[in-house]
C-alpha cells in the first residue's frame, strides 16, 4: 500500500488533470456548439444561485479569477444582450446586474449541452463510483474553503 503522503499527492495530481481536461474538453463544447468560451458559461450560471450577482469581488471569488478578468467577461456579456448593469441601489460604486431573457436562453441551452455531455461522457461509471467521487470532492472543498471547520455564509456553493 502507498504511503499516505503519495496516495495524496496522487489525488491531487488526478483531480488536477481531471479538471484540467474538463475545462478544455468543455471550452471546446461552448465554443463548437453556442459560440461562447467556458468563462462566459460560467459567469452566466452564477445566475442560477439568486436573481442578481451583487458584485464583481463575488464573482472574481466564484470564479477563482481576478476582478479585472471579472471586468472584461461582464463587458462581453452585456454587449452581447445576455445580462443587464444597473448601478446599485445600495452604492453608486456597484453595479447590479440580472440576466437578460436572451441571457435566460443562452444559459438554458448552455445546462442542456452540458448535460447531455455529461451524460455522454460519464454514463458507463458506476452510479456509486460518481457518488462517492462527489461526496469526497464536497468534503475536499469544504476544508480548503473553511479549515476551521466554521460555517462562512459567504462560501457558499455553486
Amino acid at each position: 500500500m502507498p504511503h499516505s503522503t503519495d496516495l495524496y499527492s496522487e489525488f491531487g495530481y488526478y483531480v488536477h488533470q481531471v479538471v484540467a481536461l474538463v475545462d478544455k474538453r468543455g471550452d471546446a463544447m461552448f465554443r463548437r456548439e453556442l459560440g461562447i468560451s467556458l468563462r462566459q458559461f460560467t459567469l452566466l450560471r452564477l445566475f442560477d444561485v439568486g436573481p442578481a450577482v451583487p458584485s464583481q469581488q463575488l464573482i472574481a471569488e466564484r470564479l477563482g479569477i481576478a476582478k479585472s478578468a471579472v471586468s472584461r467577461q461582464i463587458d462581453i456579456a452585456r454587449q452581447r444582450g445576455w445580462i443587464h448593469v444597473e448601478v446599485s441601489a445600495q452604492s453608486r460604486r456597484q453595479h447590479t446586474l440580472t440576466l437578460t431573457q436572451a441571457g435566460k436562453q443562452l444559459l438554458a441551452e448552455a445546462k442542456a449541452l452540458i448535460e447531455q455531455s455529461d451524460l455522454q461522457g460519464f454514463g458507463d461509471l458506476p452510479q456509486a463510483d460518481v457518488e462517492a467521487t462527489i461526496r469526497t470532492l464536497k468534503a475536499l472543498h469544504g476544508k480548503l474553503i473553511d479549515p476551521s471547520g466554521s460555517s462562512d455564509s459567504s462560501a457558499g456553493s455553486d
